[in-house]
């Protein structure tokens, strides 16, 4: 049996314990609230954590620095769609069309096309951006080219204008109507020129090498370009397009006939000059004696004098002097067609000019200008 002092002895043994496990369950709970916490506060410490910074733009890709054809696009890409707040790229000289966003790319389309021949700075802006991007951050800037469109197409321009003695024969059915286009119509037929060849018109014109810058369409050439206020060089360059362009598409024709010159070396030897399918005018003429002989071909008359002093060496060595030679139409070297006296005409008298009496020679020189055709033929 225990007595008082055992009883008193055991209260505080059993107080003792129900601490140790009144602070167990305390630790055990805590710990539970820690491991529970544990995510929470990861994901709140990621959140608070500043975000990495944005790439910056990137090119893809830029056009080509030669332009083959003027009428047809350009194109930017960039590395994501293009922001709403990007500025669009730039062309300088300025020309007529628009820019638009489409997906990753700027895109211009011209209203008619990029001038033939010319050349033009692309800018792509620093502060370019494109959607989840920063900005590019560097200005780009690209020279453009644009080339010049075939000879065919200058020839189908002159023949439709009627600068050349010919007419074009599509080699397919291609609608091009005459009279008025529109300067987009006038610049996708020059740099597509559609296939074909150009016939002569009349049928005794001078012939036209389709594709080739013959002598034929470089005098029609020639004369286009004077008629214009053009540099007379028989080269098709940056002016002389943008000038066909405005002609073809306001169909500004030739004032005058389509014009050129025939000489024949059979006896008795002849000048004519036609216009359009007339001969306005036909003469006997003098060519070169033996060992001077006028040289046959195609040649575009491309100086002009109302006299001047010819100057040269015979056949048999003799130097000669001769001042005031009037009415001259230089067509290959120093030969001419001008005026002479002569006793009698029609046969080979002269150094290698096409010589002609004086009052006919007057007639002619009014009927002609630069870069209209000589052909002399046997």
């Amino acid at each position: 049996m225990k007595g008082p002092i055992d009883r008193v002895r055991a209260a505080p043994t059993r107080v003792l314990l129900l601490a140790l496990a009144l602070a167990a369950g305390v630790a055990a709970l805590l710990t539970g609230i820690h491991e529970l916490g544990s995510p929470l506060t990861s994901r709140a410490a990621s959140a608070s954590a500043p975000a990495g910074p944005l790439l910056p733009t990137r090119l893809l890709a830029l056009p080509a620095r030669r332009v083959a054809n003027g009428t047809e696009p350009l194109r930017v890409l960039l590395s994501a769609p293009v922001a709403a707040n990007s500025p669009p790229p730039t062309l300088r000289p300025a020309v007529a069309g628009t820019w638009t966003a489409v997906g990753d790319a700027e895109v211009f389309t011209p209203a008619s096309t990029l001038q033939p021949c010319a050349t033009y700075a692309l800018t792509v802006w620093a502060d370019t951006v494109a959607s989840g991007y920063a900005r590019l951050g560097r200005r780009h800037v690209l020279g453009l080219h644009v080339a010049c469109p075939p000879i065919a197409a200058t020839q189908q321009a002159l023949a439709r204008l009627g600068y050349l003695g010919a007419v074009f024969r599509p080699m397919y059915t291609v609608q091009i109507p005459p009279g008025r286009e529109t300067r987009r119509e006038a610049s996708t037929h020059a740099f597509h020129p559609p296939r074909g060849r150009l016939a002569p018109d009349p049928a005794d014109a001078p012939p036209v090498a389709m594709g080739q810058l013959d002598e034929t369409t470089r005098g029609a050439l020639t004369v286009y370009q004077s008629d214009r206020g053009l540099p007379a060089t028989g080269e098709p360059d940056y002016a002389t397009w943008a000038s066909l362009l405005s002609a073809v598409a306001a169909d500004r024709r030739n004032p005058r006939p389509y014009t050129w010159v025939s000489v024949s070396e059979s006896v008795p030897e002849t000048l004519e000059v036609h216009r359009g399918h007339h001969v306005a005018l036909s003469t006997p003429a003098n060519t070169g004696v033996p060992g001077a002989e006028t040289p046959q071909g195609i040649f575009p008359i491309f100086a002009r004098d109302v006299t001047t002093t010819m100057t040269g060496t015979d056949v048999d060595g003799t130097k000669y002097v001769v001042p005031d030679v009037p009415w001259v139409n230089y067509f290959t070297g120093g030969d001419a067609v001008h005026g002479y006296p002569r006793a009698s005409y029609g046969s080979p008298q002269s150094n290698g000019c096409v010589e002609l009496p004086i009052e006919t020679a007057h007639v002619v020189f009014g009927m002609l200008a630069v870069g209209d055709i000589v052909d002399v033929t046997g």
